[in-house]
């Protein structure tokens, strides 16, 4: 963890590196009518100067302006937490550092992102084994979340891993049980950084920023919005990721679905 936050800290302060960033954020959310991504004036740009084209907007925690703007700032709190999603699952392309500082809100509506020096990458693979960890957490199946967490490289293959996945099941059991729109995002990291407390867990260093973010985002959406709720933003991505997945391996949804049923 130490490693990657030195490499993303001396990447953050190399403007040339920060305006390459931008430019990929930029055509990733090409289609998407409401975002909007600064401009980068290549030929003044240097490793240490980077001019970018002037997008003011207003800061996303000044609710009062937000308020007097006529911006509804429940469907503003989703745009983020959607916009999030798509990096991370879509894209595979993050901004790591998405503090209100970061993000503003034109007089449209549109979301405004700046500074793009610090981001973060999760490669297709990786998003894949995510999303089985997923199956096995929707199934309640603690044998497949052990062998999906084992291949992501966050469990070590230990001799006995009996007592992990008693953990995991007690978590399972648990998590759940509860109504989604009271699950939060903070609270599940909680638990499983309880869980992994004495166990043979280890966090990877891709992961760092990525939970970093959630948590930033939670953090912001809970502001624009008291009754906001990730989890249930997450829910169509998963689902649409899931079906993608499973139809390239040929499996498909109901497939899926019917071997659960079974």
């Amino acid at each position: 963890i130490y490693e990657e936050c030195c490499r993303i800290l001396y990447l953050e302060i190399d403007y040339l590196n920060e305006g390459r960033n931008a430019d990929s954020f930029r055509r990733n959310f090409s289609t998407c009518d409401w975002v909007r991504v600064p401009r980068v004036y290549w030929r003044y740009a240097s490793p240490r100067v980077l001019a970018l084209e002037y997008v003011p907007g207003i800061k996303i925690s000044n609710y009062e302006a937000l308020e007097a703007a006529g911006l509804d700032r429940k469907q503003l709190a989703s745009l983020e937490a959607n916009a999030y999603l798509q990096q991370l699952l879509n894209h595979g392309f993050f901004h790591a550092d998405p503090h209100p500082g970061n993000l503003a809100v034109s007089a449209e509506g549109k979301l405004i992102f700046y500074d793009f020096g610090m981001m973060g990458e999760i490669t297709s693979n990786v998003r894949e084994k995510l999303l089985d960890t997923v199956f096995g957490v929707a199934q309640k199946d603690a044998d497949r979340v052990v062998a999906s967490l084992i291949e992501l490289g966050v469990l070590s293959p230990t001799k006995d891993l009996a007592p992990v996945r008693r953990s995991i099941q007690y978590i399972l059991d648990n998590l759940m049980e509860k109504p989604l729109e009271e699950q939060s995002v903070a609270e599940i990291t909680d638990d499983l950084y309880d869980i992994a407390y004495d166990q043979p867990f280890r966090f990877p260093a891709t992961f760092t920023f990525v939970m970093r973010a959630f948590s930033t985002i939670e953090g912001v959406g809970k502001g624009l919005d008291p009754d906001f709720n990730f989890m249930e933003v997450a829910k169509p991505f998963a689902l649409e990721i899931m079906t993608l997945v499973n139809e390239r391996n040929g499996t498909g949804l109901l497939g899926e679905l019917s071997r659960q049923a079974a």
